[in-house]
Formats: structure tokens, sequence, C-alpha cells
């Protein structure tokens, strides 16, 4: 597979696994499997998203079908077979004189060792028949990754020793005798463990995408944006998927490679900007997306630039580590890779002019890399007027204005550049300067 590159500011940013500001994390939205190796599996897919067109798709259409399989077993039973397969006691090859002596010493005295094989060794074998029932029952109308999975779990249960075991096991509730009980486990834990192992993941990929699909269908996200080859972006009804009752918003880029984002403070733009950038990233996991719909790019990066630490250690100022990480964004841009870039209120760590400045001369920058997106929140309106004429740039703010000396904010995002100056008013409203002088 093909895979999404992204550095260590980009998880932080995202809040992707967590952060240092206790924020809800990206993951914790799909982290509800009902088993252990699955909630480890969606973690897995979380963290490390798709550039590939393909396995993308594969992924949606398969946690968009309604007929997703049960799990063979209960979490219980799953994590026991997990714990008997690691279990390192008693591991012999089947011996049948061996099997009649021990079987007396077996009646009369408690084993614990050897309740841990047999309960695991029915386990197994029960897992076996229930993935053969499935891939029998399920026929042909299935998601690609379904049949692809159905036909791995076919060739994994009829080519080896292992379709001798379920030949032979036919009556699930037959009672085994030791010697078959010895010989499926020296099976199981030695001659065919990876086997086995491959046949849990295809457990825990079903446990995956059922997760996913019961999310989907209880928060309305999106199944299946659209992917595309192109540097066609829009979204429909987009929303952030930790904000409660969110505006719904539409966006597209439609011209050009730079979009600019303006409106006052607190009026919603970076929460914007990480709504897009969240929507973008779990569309490429192949997960469903906070959104009524969505056509997105496939991107072979995202880079992101929004909580930006200063260091003491290496006297490095925020302004320093603002132009570094831009220097090192168009580096990634620069190799040709197609990407996505989130520039959340640049050079804020500088005065207003230095910052107008050097925000004019990094657009005039970004126009030559035509292979990326990048998406810039400011509140420099004298910025944004610069390129109003460019076609390069296309133009978003969020409404919010005062009304009767109160603060208005929809969080409605519109197209154009914002005039709106709230700051004062709320330093003003909120310092209440006349009790300060008291």
């Amino acid at each position: 597979m093909v895979y999404l590159d992204a550095d260590k500011q980009t998880y932080a940013d995202l809040n992707v696994t967590g952060n240092v500001y206790g924020e809800q994390a990206l993951c914790s939205l799909f982290l509800k499997a009902e088993t252990k190796k699955g909630k480890s599996l969606m973690l897995d897919w979380i963290m490390h998203p798709l550039s590939d067109w393909e396995e993308i798709c594969k992924r949606q259409e398969a946690i968009a079908w309604d007929f997703l399989p049960e799990l063979p077993l209960n979490e219980e039973e799953l994590d026991f077979i997990e714990y008997y397969l690691e279990y390192r006691e008693q591991i012999r090859g089947a011996n049948i004189l061996l099997s009649c002596a021990t079987i007396i010493d077996r009646l009369v005295r408690y084993d614990p060792n050897r309740y841990v094989v047999s309960r695991g060794v029915k386990l197994v074998f029960l897992m076996l028949h229930r993935l053969e029932k499935w891939t029998i029952a399920a026929g042909g109308n299935m998601p690609q990754l379904l049949k692809e999975t159905a036909d791995k779990v076919q060739e994994l249960l009829h080519g080896s020793e292992l379709e001798e075991v379920l030949q032979q096991t036919l009556d699930e509730k037959a009672r085994l005798s030791n010697y078959t009980i010895d010989k499926y486990d020296y099976l199981f834990r030695c001659t065919r463990l990876l086997s086995i192992r491959e046949l849990l993941s295809v457990v825990y990929m079903f446990d995956v995408c059922r997760t996913a699909h019961r999310v989907a269908k209880a928060k309305n996200f999106c199944f299946t944006p659209t992917m595309v080859q192109t540097m066609e972006f829009s979204v429909e009804g987009i929303v952030h998927p930790f904000v409660e009752n969110a505006q719904k918003n539409n966006w597209e880029m439609s011209c050009g490679n730079i979009c600019l984002f303006t409106g006052s403070n607190m009026a919603g733009k970076s929460t914007t900007l990480k709504a897009l950038a969240l929507a973008v990233w779990l569309a490429h996991c192949g997960l469903p997306v906070p959104v009524k719909s969505m056509i997105c790019p496939v991107y072979e990066g995202i880079y992101t630039s929004i909580n930006l630490p200063d260091s003491l250690r290496d006297g490095r100022s925020h302004f320093m580590a603002e132009v570094l990480r831009i220097k090192e964004v168009l580096q990634k841009a620069g190799t040709g890779k197609k990407c996505l870039v989130i520039l959340d209120e640049m050079f804020r760590g500088t005065n207003a002019k230095d910052a107008f400045e050097a925000s004019v001369a990094v657009n005039e920058l970004l126009k030559e890399y035509s292979n990326c997106h990048f998406l810039i929140s400011t509140h420099i309106l004298e910025y944004a007027k610069a390129f109003e004429l460019d076609p390069f740039c296309c133009f978003y703010y969020m409404e919010a204005e005062i009304k009767d000396d109160n603060f208005v904010c929809p969080h409605r995002l519109q197209k154009g550049i914002s005039e709106a100056r709230v700051g004062y008013w709320v330093v003003r409203k909120l310092l209440n300067m006349a009790e300060l002088k008291k």
C-alpha cells in the first residue's frame, strides 16, 4: 500500500491521537470496536492514511455495505484465542500412547494448562467453521475488499491441513478425544500458527468495518466521499466532528491553488481549517467523513502549521519557528508531491507591518506550487486584498459582527473577504475598562 505522508507537527495540530491541549483526539471517533485487536487495527488505519485511490475506495465500499458479517465469536472468546496462541505450555506433537496414558490423570486432577489448550482448540475450530459458513453464504455481490477477504479465507482453509479440521469437526458440539486435542493443538500453535493469525486478522477487519459503519450511521457521516486524481476539491455540509450543534458549511476550491480565510478573531477560522483537514485525513483513511458530500483529491502529503511552539532550548522565537516551518513545508511541496497545506495565521509572532509583507512574499511563492493546495487563515485584511483579483487565489470568510453591542457569530462560511473588525470591542467589553480603573 501507498501511505499519505505527514509529519509530527501535523499529527499534533490535527490531534490524531491526543495533544498537550487536552482536546478530544481524532481517533476517539472510531475507537469503539468490539475487540481489543479491532481497536488496535482501527488506530492503525487512522494513524496511517492511504495515498492509494483503489485501496481507499475498497475500504469505503466495505464500510458502507449494509450486510457486514457478524463476528464469528464474541470478544471474550477471541481474547481467549489470542491468549491460547501465545501460551507456551504443553506444545507437543500428538502421540496416541501418551494421550491414552494421561486420560485417568486428567480425569482425577485439575490441570489449568490442559484447560487452556482444550478450550483454545475448541474455540479455534469454531472460528474456522463460522468463517467457512460466511464465505459460502456471502455470495458474489460483496464489495471488492470483502470478496478478496472471502477468497483469502477459502485459500487458508482449503489449502492446508485446516481443511481436515473442518471435515472432522462438523459436529461443533461433539466431544474431542485427548489425542485429537493434542493433534489440533500442535497444528494451531505450531504448524499453522501464521494461518490462524491471518484468519484472526480477517475477524478484526470485520470488527473495524462494522464499527465505522455503526458510527457513521449514528453521526450521519458520509460513507463514500468521492476521491479523485485531479485537483478538484469541494465539500458540502462540513462540520468539525467534535463541535456540538455545529453550523454546516459548504466550501470549494473554486480557482487557483490558494484559498485565503478571513474573519475576525473568534469567528471560527481555525476550527474551519481543522474541520477541512480532518475531513481530508479521514477520507484518506477510507473512513466515513463528517460531511454531507465531498470531492477530494488523493493527496500524497498533508502538512499543517497551526499550533507551533517556540523553543527556549534552541533560542528560537515563535516567529523563527513559523519561518522554519514554512520552509520545511515548501521543501516537501518542492518534491512534486500533491499536498494539502494548512497555514493558520501566518507570522502572528511579529509586528503587523512585517507580518503583512512576509505574508505577501510567501503567497507569491506558493503560486508556483500548482501541485498543492494551500489553505491559509489570516486576520490581516490588507494581505487578502492584495490578491483579491489574483486568479491563483480564492477567498472565504467567517461571518461575525457587533449588533446591539453584542458579538454575533453564526459560524457561517461565505465567499469573499471579511471587513469585520471586532478586536477593540472584545477588549473593551471583556476587560471592562471603567471597572478596572476603580
